[in-house]
């Protein structure tokens, strides 16, 4: 039993780092809400897999699967934003292929078997409370991924942000930065996804954000990490506390966080 409270809790961390250091250039960059189109082409893509692994008796990996599909949808919104169409539009349609998605192998892998609901339901609600070596592993390569490309590359992403023509002036390539951040996106999410749970990711992803430019008023990878940190394993504790699924804790303590951010940027 300790292992597994152990486990959890190396989990909570690890899943805290990559929301910091994804998280806060998220917010620079003003694609929270591009992000959220990715959460949910994350659960397309997972329902998708899910349903083709009950029907064909296949071993894809749900994470995987679902990063790629968040990936191609990202790059579909790049690409349309890069031909012309207005981005609003174009997340619109996005969401559509993704929420489409969703109903329809969701509606199909609860048909197909009980255990294929349940691993639905685990990527919605998360699994966190039953770590593995696994999980592990693939939240701390996502980690050892997302840190050194966001720190070596922070600069660019935020001068993009801030003065795309710019940037363009200047001969970087915007188009390759722009998916490079959306695949670190796309894959962060998934990996979170398959822990804390889709609805919970939902929440913590805005918190790095908020706290950053309300409180600290600083761009700070290192400050954006401590404390989503601090709001994972306080929501792991908050959940053993109160009896609730860690993604529970983790919700109630983003809550927090983004009220007290929110409260403190106004006073």
């Amino acid at each position: 039993m300790l292992d597994i409270v152990v486990m959890m809790y190396i989990a909570s961390v690890l899943s805290g780092l990559i929301i910091g250091s994804v998280g806060v250039v998220i917010a620079t960059s003003r694609i929270i809400t591009l992000t959220l189109t990715i959460l949910h082409s994350v659960l397309g893509g997972g329902l998708l897999a899910i349903y083709l692994n009950s029907v064909l008796n296949l071993n894809l990996p749900v994470p995987l699967i679902s990063t790629l599909f968040a990936i191609a949808l990202s790059i579909l919104v790049g690409e349309l934003v890069e031909k012309g169409l207005h981005e609003d539009s174009s997340i619109a349609l996005a969401i559509s292929i993704a929420t489409t998605t969703t109903i329809f192998f969701g509606y199909l892998a609860s048909r197909t078997s009980s255990m294929a609901l349940s691993k639905a339901w685990a990527l919605i609600a998360g699994s966190s409370a039953l770590v593995t070596i696994e999980d592990l592993v693939k939240l701390s390569l996502t980690f050892s991924i997302t840190l050194p490309v966001i720190y070596v590359f922070f600069g660019e992403f935020k001068y993009i942000a801030f003065d795309e023509d710019g940037a363009k002036a200047m001969g970087l390539n915007v188009r390759l930065y722009r998916y490079l951040l959306y695949s670190l996106a796309a894959l962060s999410a998934s990996i979170l996804s398959s822990t804390i749970g889709i609805l919970a990711t939902h929440v913590v992803l805005a918190v790095p954000g908020v706290l950053i430019m309300k409180i600290f008023k600083k761009l700070s990878i290192f400050y954006s990490c401590i404390m989503t940190v601090l709001v994972m394993v306080v929501g792991y504790i908050l959940a053993g506390i109160f009896n609730l699924p860690p993604s529970g804790g983790v919700g109630i303590m983003s809550l927090i966080a983004i009220a007290v951010g929110a409260f403190y940027g106004r006073s």
